[in-house]
């Protein structure tokens, strides 16, 4: 792979939208490895690890990390779980809600529910090499869908509250112009 020799307006113009969220992405993959690093230490089976290309017997060191996790992953591990994040974009790359908000459920939303039960399925079918498994078509297309159900969710909830809300401002509007009214009739002319 080689990288190019010119940058065009229009990739330059995107990098830079792109390079707020390296912070983010940076803590997906940090906080996905103290969730790992969570399991592996207590696992069903004292030594036993279940979860596909991690190596308990190595430790990591992310580039932006203060200290060292106690098992061995593949680079790329965290990208398909980075990716999923992208359903919360809008075009010009911001946040459609705040990511404060969302961010660590939704990890914890994908780790219950895809990315760990993959990770023990592919370990326990004997795929153990990382990038095959990051690379895999089938885990991308699963958080994907799984993270825009998750966008609607949340979007439908905030909806769900408004109209909720509307509707209380709504009836005390109406209570108050009723009493005010105290029944009488208003003829307009």
């Amino acid at each position: 792979m080689s990288l190019p020799s010119h940058i065009t307006d229009a990739e330059t113009e995107r990098l830079t939208a792109l390079l707020p969220l390296l912070t983010h992405a940076l803590w997906i993959e940090q906080r996905l490895y103290e969730i790992i690093q969570d399991h592996i230490s207590s696992p069903r089976r004292k030594g036993a690890n279940d979860l596909a290309s991690i190596d308990i017997r190595k430790t990591t060191l992310l580039p932006d990390s203060k200290y060292s996790f106690g098992f061995g992953a593949p680079t790329d591990l965290a990208l398909p779980i980075i990716a999923s994040y992208r359903v919360f974009l809008d075009k010009d790359y911001k946040w459609i809600l705040p990511f404060n908000e969302f961010a660590e459920d939704f990890l914890q939303h994908l780790w219950t529910n895809y990315f760990r039960k993959y990770l023990v399925s592919e370990k326990t079918a004997g795929n153990t090499v990382g990038t095959k498994i990051s690379r895999n078509q089938e885990i991308w297309e699963s958080l994907y869908i799984s993270a825009q159900s998750y966008l609607n969710q949340h979007l439908m909830k905030m909806v769900n509250s408004s109209k909720s809300e509307e509707s209380h401002v709504t009836q005390g509007a109406n209570k108050r112009a009723k009493g005010k009214n105290d029944g009488a009739t208003t003829v307009l002319k």
